[in-house]
């Protein structure tokens, strides 16, 4: 039986003016001068005749401008344009806990959230509560999520399962304990596992780790999985540039 046809959608609806030496880790290392870098910040969309599935959901406007991230659209809106509201979402998958990619979940009350295994333990338990980590969670993301547990609609993930026709998630650690990629028939979206281009081709890890070992496995992994399919990082702005655009905050991932 061929695979289902899934139109995939990379959204942009934040950005970041940083630095490459506070975007990655220990830039100094490489002997190279400082200079601009921007992070872009993606929810992405999987969708056929059957389902729509959402691939995170952004951070909450209000969270991310106090975190000095600037809002290009609200999540929100750029997801209604797109046509994806709370009826048309069957499922939610978290690829990770951090702020940005659990904003707006109170948007899809009746989704079920396919979470991994690796980041509910971590974040709900007393490590995520330290304060190099808990900075980059949100506790009232994790206060709608606590309570979708409660309500028996988070599946917790461990890497692997086939969660749709053709699409499956996959463990990838490092930026985050249970940091999840997601491989579809056409392309890999490689959420934050892969923050830049530039970091998966010369191998330069991004500022926020949980685990550099875990962090060079994922790239490694990444390739494998990969095969000869796009590979679409989690910042990167050039993402834009790279696909037809369906709308001027998003493109088709083709």
């Amino acid at each position: 039986m061929p695979e289902a046809t899934w139109q995939v959608i990379a959204a942009r609806y934040g950005t970041l003016e940083t630095t490459l030496g506070d975007a990655y880790y220990r830039w100094s290392a490489y002997g190279e001068p400082d200079g601009p870098a921007r992070l872009d910040y993606y929810f992405w969309v999987l969708r056929n005749d059957h389902e729509t599935i959402l691939v995170d959901t952004g951070f909450d406007p209000d969270a991310g401008r106090r975190r000095g991230r600037t809002v290009l659209i609200e999540p929100a809106e750029a997801m209604a344009r797109l046509g994806v509201i709370r009826d048309t979402v069957s499922r939610v998958v978290l690829t990770h806990l951090h702020y940005d990619h659990t904003g707006n979940l109170a948007a899809y009350p009746d989704a079920e959230l396919l979470v991994p295994a690796l980041e509910l333990d971590f974040w709900l338990g007393p490590m995520g509560q330290r304060g190099q980590f808990a900075h980059h969670v949100e506790e009232a993301d994790l206060d709608v999520l606590r309570t979708a547990i409660q309500d028996g609609r988070v599946r917790s993930l461990v890497g692997g399962e086939e969660i749709a026709d053709g699409v499956r998630v996959i463990h990838l650690g490092g930026h985050s304990p249970g940091q999840m990629a997601v491989s579809t028939p056409g392309a890999l979206l490689a959420s934050d596992a892969v923050h830049f281009y530039d970091e998966l081709e010369h191998e330069r890890p991004f500022a926020v780790i949980a685990d550099l070992a875990d962090m060079y496995e994922a790239y490694d992994t990444v390739r494998e999985v990969a095969g000869g399919a796009p590979i679409v990082p989690g910042h990167d702005p050039a993402v834009m540039d790279r696909y037809p655009r369906i709308a001027d905050f998003a493109v088709e991932i083709r």
